[in-house]
C-alpha cells in the first residue's frame, strides 16, 4: 500500500467526487466515500468534504481505479480514445511489443495520447529483422509509428522468420530485444504462436533474458490445437516449464483463446505451477471469437482441423466475407497476410464450450485484458480520426471489453462480484508489473498518494455496444480521469485532450 498522509481538510482540491461507492482493491475499501484530486494525484479519500474548485456528485456510481489493459494493439489516438470510453486509463502493448522501443515512445509522446501507454520489446520484430531483413523504423521513417503490430502483420509471409535460427541469429535477435528493454520496454513480447517452428532453446533463452533483466515476458503460446501432438496443452506447458527452469515471470496472453478446448487441463497446470511458487500469470477476454492477421501460422489451410474449424469460421474484415474455402484462404494469406480477420474459436450456445470460455476467464489472479485491435475502414488503417468514421471495423473487444466484463459477467451472469471484477482490471495488472515498472505502483488504487487515474461508472447501465459490424463506444461511464484530467466527462469524450504519459520499465 502507498505510504502517504491524507491531505489536510483545509487544503483545496481541484476536483472532489462525492457520494460514490469507492472500491480500492488493495485495502479492501468498498464503501461510500468522497475522493479529492489535486493535480495528477489523489489527495483525499474519506467521509468529509474538503474545499474544492469543482464538486461532482457521483451518487449511485462506482469510483474505481482507472482500468489497466495489459494487451492493447490499438495504440493509435483513435484506438485509445475508444478504450478511454471503456474505462481504460492505461493501455499497454505487451504481447506484440515494439522495436526500436525508444523511437516508438518518442514519436507517441510527441504526438500525444489520451491515456497512458507503453510497449514491451518485441521478440517477433527482432526475429523478422534478423532472419528476413525486415527494416525496422528509424529516424527517417514517416509518421506515425503508433501501432507496431502493423509492421509485424505485414511481415508474416517472410521466408525465414518461422524457421530455426542459427546460434548467431539467436544471439543477434536477443541483443536487439535486450536493447529494447533497456530503452524502457515493459518486458519482452513473445508472439511465439506466430513462429511455431522457432526453437524451444530460443524461447528458453528469451525467458532467461527476462529473468536476468528483472522484467516479465508476455507470451502467445506456441501451439493452438485441440489435437495431440502439438496441442494447446503442449504450448502452455512449454511456458510453465520455462518459468520453472529460469525463474522468469512469464505471462500467458489470452489464455481463453489459445487454450481452445484444452482449457481444463491447462488451467489445472497453471494453478499447480502457481501453488509451487512459479511466477505464471494469465489474462483473458470475455468473447468466444478472436482476431488476428489472416497470415497467422495457425491458419495454414491444411491445419484448420486442429483448431476445430473450417475456413467459414474466419471472417476477412477488409471485405467482410466469410472465407469460402481453403483456396480462398490460401490466396488471402499470400496476397494480404496482415489483413485483419475474426475467428470463431468457441460456440457460446454450446453449454460445454461456454463453460470452457468462463474457465479461462476465472483463473485465480487472472487479469482481464482486451487484445484490442487497430481499426480499419475500406482496407485502410484509422490513426487519428474522431468520431470513428462510418464503415470502420474491428473486433468489438477493442471498444467494449471492460463494459462487457461488468455488464455481462458481473451484472448478468454473476460470475464475479463487482469488487472482484474491479480487482482484475486494476490491482492485478498493476501488481503484475510493479516490480519492473515503478510507475505502476501508484496505479490500480484509490488511495492518497496514488495517481489520479480514475474511472467512474454506473454499474446498472454499463454496457458494451460494439458489434462485429459496428464500432460503438461503451455506455455507462460517467467520468474517466487520466492524471487528474477529464478524458471522459459526464459521459462525453474530449477527443483533443492528451494527458496520457509513457509507462516504462526500469531494468535491474
Amino acid at each position: 500500500m502507498l505510504d502517504a498522509a491524507a491531505s489536510p481538510l483545509d487544503d483545496r482540491c481541484d476536483i472532489l467526487f462525492v457520494g460514490g461507492r469507492v472500491i480500492d482493491p488493495e485495502t479492501g475499501l468498498d464503501a461510500v466515500r468522497n475522493v479529492g484530486v489535486r493535480g495528477a494525484t489523489i489527495v483525499y479519500v474519506g467521509t468529509e468534504r474538503p474545499p474544492a474548485d469543482s464538486v461532482r456528485d457521483v451518487t449511485g456510481a462506482v469510483v474505481s481505479p482507472g482500468f489497466i489493459d495489459l494487451h492493447s494493439h490499438a495504440q493509435s489516438p483513435t484506438g485509445l480514445l475508444l478504450q478511454a470510453q471503456d474505462g481504460v486509463t492505461t493501455a499497454l502493448e505487451l504481447e506484440g511489443g515494439a522495436l526500436p522501443v525508444g523511437l516508438v515512445y518518442e514519436r507517441a509522446e510527441a504526438e500525444g495520447r489520451p491515456i497512458n501507454f507503453g510497449f514491451s520489446a518485441s521478440w517477433g520484430l527482432a526475429r523478422m529483422h534478423v532472419l528476413d531483413g525486415v527494416r525496422l523504423p528509424d529516424a527517417d521513417s514517416p509518421e506515425p509509428l503508433a501501432e507496431p503490430i502493423h509492421l509485424f502483420e505485414h511481415s508474416l509471409a517472410g521466408p525465414r522468420w518461422n524457421t530455426l535460427a542459427t546460434e548467431y541469429e539467436v544471439s543477434a535477435l536477443l541483443e536487439a530485444v535486450e536493447q529494447g528493454v533497456r530503452e524502457g520496454g515493459i518486458g519482452i513480447g513473445v508472439l511465439l504462436g506466430y513462429s511455431p517452428a522457432s526453437g524451444r532453446d530460443e524461447f528458453f533463452r528469451t525467458a532467461a533474458l527476462a529473468e536476468r533483466l528483472g522484467v516479465p515476458a508476455f507470451t502467445h503460446s506456441r501451439q493452438m490445437s485441440n489435437i495431440e501432438p502439438g496441442s494447446s496443452l503442449d504450448g502452455a506447458l512449454e511456458i510453465i516449464s520455462a518459468a520453472a527452469g529460469t525463474g522468469a515471470a512469464l505471462h500467458i496472453c489470452h489464455i481463453n483463446s489459445t487454450s481452445l478446448r484444452r482449457i481444463d487441463d491447462i488451467a489445472t497446470a497453471v494453478e499447480v505451477a502457481q501453488s509451487r511458487g512459479n511466477s505464471i500469470t494469465t489474462e483473458g477476454y470475455p468473447y468466444p471469437r478472436g482476431s488476428t492477421g489472416v497470415g497467422a501460422a495457425f491458419f495454414e489451410p491444411d491445419q484448420l482441423h486442429r483448431l476445430g474449424i473450417t475456413p467459414r469460421a474466419i471472417q476477412y474484415l477488409p471485405t467482410g466475407e466469410r472465407i469460402a474455402d481453403t483456396e480462398r484462404l490460401a490466396y488471402l494469406r499470400r496476397t494480404d497476410p496482415g489483413g485483419l480477420c475474426i475467428i470463431d474459436f468457441l460456440d457460446p450456445d454450446d453449454p460445454e464450450q461456454f463453460a470452457m470460455l468462463l474457465r479461462g476467464l476465472t483463473l485465480e489472479g487472472g487479469a482481464i485484458a482486451s487484445d484490442a485491435m487497430p481499426l480499419t475502414a475500406a482496407g485502410s488503417r484509422i490513426h487519428d480520426a474522431w468520431p470513428v468514421p462510418d464503415g470502420a471495423l474491428t473486433h468489438p473487444r477493442s471498444a467494449g471489453c471492460f463494459a462487457r466484463l461488468f455488464g455481462w459477467m458481473v451484472r448478468d451472469l454473476g460470475v464475479f462480484s463487482l469488487a472482484e471484477a474491479v480487482r482484475r482490471v486494476t490491482l492485478i495488472p498493476a501488481d503484475l508489473l510493479g516490480d519492473a515498472v515503478p510507475a505502476m505502483r501508484r496505479k490500480g488504487r484509490v488511495q492518497v498518494g496514488a495517481d489520479a487515474d480514475l474511472t467512474v461508472f454506473d454499474p446498472e447501465t454499463i454496457s458494451d455496444l460494439a458489434t462485429f459490424e459496428t464500432v460503438k463506444p461503451s455506455t455507462g461511464f460517467r467520468h474517466v480521469l487520466v492524471g487528474g484530467v477529464f478524458v471522459v466527462e459526464d459521459g462525453n469524450v474530449h477527443p483533443t485532450r492528451r494527458p496520457g504519459r509513457a509507462i516504462r520499465s526500469e531494468v535491474r
